[in-house]
């Protein structure tokens, strides 16, 4: 089940005996248990003390059930967390695993008041690596009746959720400048949330905010100047590209590092340029389907410079990043030198 699923589901029926928290995407997350909260305790319990808690790295599945079974002596309805449900599976390859059992037994007769949810929010469902992880824990808690997964979300679900966000706080942003917000915090709508409301707090309601609000009170923003840069090479604007570099060397940029995130673009480039892929939608598909997510605005971005640039020139342009590297981990007198260098090999 997708977490706006659940959220529906929780405000229209009742709870149901169990649920797993899958996946560490925390904004949905966050939501989904405090409905779930208020489903189970009412309006009154979401802000009382009125869950039971285990940490399941020190407790074990065993004793949550026990808890579970127990009746108390007040009656009411009741919600017990496992918290780092991960902490339940058997930390020995081969070794024998209960809780599998004990679940499936609980869950075949519960008890009747009694909601239990099981947090496993260790792992990334975009990472590679930790997907066998997940499916393992998934196929540990496979009894639990409900299974929400907590994926992050997709660029245009993120800004849609954003707007939503920024109507709810009365803040008045431009479409652009907030989906250059999302684009920015990587579509983390935990960040995005808490990075909105501070714009609300500094502007107030009276006060558009703007791209110099952004760059002020976002972190990630102040990096954007990169962006610049990438952005003046693709369209080959060696005046604008040269204009950034003065206030990125200022500013103490780590240039190997962005040497090599220019390198990728000029790689991804050559891929968009030799697969005659024409518009963002069929680049982001593209790497998508290769376990590589791409933003729209850097889709744009790609097809920006496979435009610009044939293919023998972004050839080229990749022999320059490279030797442009190998340049600056060398002792030098100015990294400065090395870059401009390589400004006017690419916009030659």
């Amino acid at each position: 089940m997708k977490p706006r699923q659940a959220l529906q589901a929780l405000r229209k029926s009742t709870p149901a005996e169990g649920y797993l928290f899958l996946g560490n995407e925390q904004y949905y997350r966050d939501r989904c248990r405090q409905a779930l909260h208020e489903a189970v305790l009412g309006d009154a319990g979401a802000e009382s003390d009125g869950a039971t808690e285990f940490d399941l790295n020190e407790r074990t599945i065993e004793e949550l059930i026990d808890d579970a079974r127990t009746l108390t002596l007040f009656g009411g309805n009741r919600l017990i967390i496992g918290w780092n449900a991960e902490g339940a599976l058997p930390r020995r390859t081969g070794a024998k695993a209960v809780g599998p059992a004990v679940l499936e037994s609980y869950f075949e007769n519960p008890t009747h008041g009694v909601t239990i949810l099981l947090e496993a929010g260790r792992y990334d469902w975009s990472t590679r690596d930790d997907k066998p992880k997940i499916e393992r824990v998934a196929q540990f808690f496979a009894a639990v009746p409900v299974r929400i997964d907590f994926e992050q979300p997709s660029s245009g679900e993120a800004l849609s959720e954003a707007q939503s966000i920024a109507r709810g706080l009365g803040l008045a942003i431009a479409p652009d400048t907030l989906a250059e917000l999302v684009e920015i915090l990587g579509n983390d709508l935990a960040r995005i949330a808490n990075d909105l409301e501070k714009l609300s707090l500094y502007a107030g309601q009276q006060q558009e905010v703007g791209h110099e609000d952004i760059e002020l009170l976002v972190p990630e923003a102040r990096r954007r100047g990169i962006y610049e840069f990438s952005d003046a090479l693709a369209r080959k604007d060696r005046g604008r590209a040269l204009e950034v570099l003065d206030t990125l060397v200022q500013s103490g940029e780590y240039w190997p590092m962005q040497i090599n995130m220019l390198a990728g673009l000029f790689r991804q480039a050559l891929i968009v340029k030799e697969g005659e892929l024409r518009n963002p939608n069929q680049i982001s598909g593209f790497f998508q389907q290769r376990g590589l997510r791409i933003w729209p605005a850097r889709a744009r971005q790609i097809l920006g410079v496979a435009r610009q640039f044939s293919l023998a020139e972004l050839e080229r342009a990749l022999v320059a990043l490279f030797q442009a590297d190998c340049d600056l981990r060398r002792e030098r007198p100015d990294d400065r030198i090395i870059v401009e260098q390589l400004v006017l090999r690419l916009t030659n």
